[in-house]
């Protein structure tokens, strides 16, 4: 038996040794460029969402709001070619139009979280679907130059919001490189609340019975929307 085992390390031995070297040069240099599989990504982009809302009418003269969108993933379980990772988000973009000769604006700032499953078969692209629960916060104002008072109108509030959509991505830099760029195409639907939009004066406590609001009707901040971005992962 010992003898047997003795003959197979010596079998073994002049088999790696009768490797011709560039063909172990090679066969080391294809392990080293080997791209590493990344666990982070940072991604900037602008998001577009379609909001068909007649409260949304007196900010915009469209019914688009653009955004500008930040986020950050860690793949959390890589399993071959799937992958899930989860981060945070955030959007933030402004409107503005006049309504009633008056000029008005429109904030809207969001935060989320982001659970996001992908399929990468190929190292230069893969596809994603994402769920991203979140705050959104909205400040409307509107300023009339020529009223007595030069307060301006306004009313802020938040509510619950929620996203979910599906993309793909593209790797845009040399696959060895220990950090990669990806150009990102998003679309989806975007879900909130709705709100009855009263602006109102800033005024002390005891003194806002005394000031009448002005109705702008129900703004329904969800739609449609696409996210175009640039994305590093490393």
């Amino acid at each position: 038996m010992r003898r047997q085992r003795q003959r197979h390390l010596v079998a073994l031995a002049i088999a790696t040794l009768s490797i011709p070297a560039p063909a172990a040069a090679q066969m080391i240099e294809r392990a080293a460029t080997k791209p590493r599989a990344e666990t982070w990504q940072a991604a900037a982009g602008l998001r577009t969402m379609l909001v068909r809302s007649a409260g949304y009418d007196p900010f915009a003269g469209n019914d688009a709001l653009i955004q500008l969108s930040l986020g950050i993933e860690r793949v959390v379980v890589r399993n071959g070619a799937f992958v899930f990772a989860g981060g945070i988000g955030g959007d933030y973009g402004q409107t503005s139009s006049r309504a009633r000769g008056a000029s008005t604006q429109l904030h809207a700032g969001r935060i989320s979280l982001i659970a996001e499953g992908r399929y990468q078969p190929w190292e230069r692209g893969y596809g994603f679907v994402r769920f991203a629960p979140g705050w959104l916060g909205m400040s409307a104002t509107l300023t009339d130059g020529s009223a007595p008072t030069t307060a301006a109108l306004q009313d802020t509030f938040g509510m619950l919001s929620a996203d979910i959509s599906a993309g793909a991505a593209a790797r845009v830099s040399p696959a060895p490189d220990p950090v990669a760029a990806w150009i990102t195409l998003e679309g989806g639907y975007s879900w909130a609340g709705s709100h009855h939009l009263l602006l109102a004066p800033g005024a002390a406590p005891r003194d806002q019975a005394k000031l009448a609001p002005l109705d702008l009707g129900t703004i329904d901040p969800r739609g449609a929307f696409f996210r175009l971005a640039l994305a590093i992962t490393y």
